[in-house]
């Protein structure tokens, strides 16, 4: 019988620790290090201690004494599901709230109470949620109790100016006279991609699939030079996380996508870079959406 995962660790923490060994292919046999996990994650030793103890409950890892945690089950063989399952109770409720939010569901200040109703939280794991997405920008404590959400994040022209502002600026950055390839980062990136090509929604859930995505094109922007440029990507991929969740596309679309990436990275290491931002153009339309969503490039000439 499957033991439980000791009540002391934090859900969401050990939900944030099989993210990061799932993105970065940690593979069986190798040190889980606490105190680059816990640099990573911005937390103490200790948490990430409990948090790799609650996972070793489940065979995930394995304390050698004298060295520390490695991992000994390949996450790929989904060989301790119940491990899986408690680690993204966390990611689980986040888009049930993003759903819902989207959806019109929330009055425009909801209790603390009443969310804890409706998802079967405690406060402390409610609060853990509601502080994350606050310092996503969709969420605010409202004057007295309770919460308010961002109202204008349901407008779907949202998502439609938060697509424009990413076609005015990605390109442009790879033009940017600024611009420089590295090839280590990108590499990583490049192993990043290629892995979501080959093994998609069947190992990652939506919260990595966005990461990954956002690593793409943060990295490129990264490569601008322009910290301006990058800083402003960051935020708008901080906003556009809700859009994300509920307007992902299917497995084939993903896919799709993800070959698009992987040529601009082609483009990119040609020097080509006209080339590449035409690409990036073209993929940003495209996965902005057709019809109403879709961002009309103006005429030439």
């Amino acid at each position: 019988m499957q033991k439980r995962i000791k009540k002391s660790a934090n859900p969401a923490l050990i939900g944030q620790i099989v993210d990061i060994i799932r993105r970065d292919g940690i593979g069986f046999g190798e040190r889980l290090y606490e105190s680059r996990l816990a640099q990573r994650l911005g937390v103490s030793r200790p948490p990430v201690r409990q948090a790799l103890l609650a996972l070793s409950t489940q065979g995930l890892t394995k304390l050698i004494p004298h060295k520390g945690f490695i991992l000994c089950v390949p996450l790929a063989s989904l060989s301790s599901p119940q491990a899986l399952i408690a680690a993204d109770v966390g990611e689980k409720h986040y888009e049930a709230i993003a759903r819902d939010h989207f959806d019109g569901q929330f009055p425009v200040i909801v209790s603390e109470a009443e969310l804890m109703r409706r998802y079967h939280l405690t406060r402390a794991q409610l609060l853990r949620l509601l502080d994350r997405i606050a310092a996503e920008g969709w969420v605010e404590r409202a004057k007295g109790y309770g919460w308010m959400f961002a109202q204008s994040l349901r407008d779907p022209t949202g998502n439609a100016q938060t697509a424009r502002l990413r076609l005015i600026i990605e390109p442009a950055g790879i033009l940017e006279p600024t611009f420089r390839w590295n090839p280590e980062r990108m590499a990583i990136v490049r192993e990043h991609q290629e892995r979501v090509l080959r093994d998609g929604m069947r190992l990652y859930n939506l919260s990595e699939m966005f990461r990954f995505g956002c690593e793409f094109h943060e990295a490129i922007a990264e490569c601008s030079g322009n910290v301006f440029l990058l800083d402003t990507l960051k935020r708008v991929n901080h906003m556009r996380r809700l859009f994300a969740y509920c307007q992902m596309p299917d497995a084939h679309g993903l896919e799709s996508l993800t070959r698009e990436h992987l040529d601009i990275l082609d483009v990119l290491e040609t020097g080509d870079r006209r080339g590449a931002a035409a690409l990036m153009k073209g993929h940003l339309l495209r996965s902005a959406g057709a019809g109403e969503l879709a961002i009309q490039t103006p005429p030439t000439g």
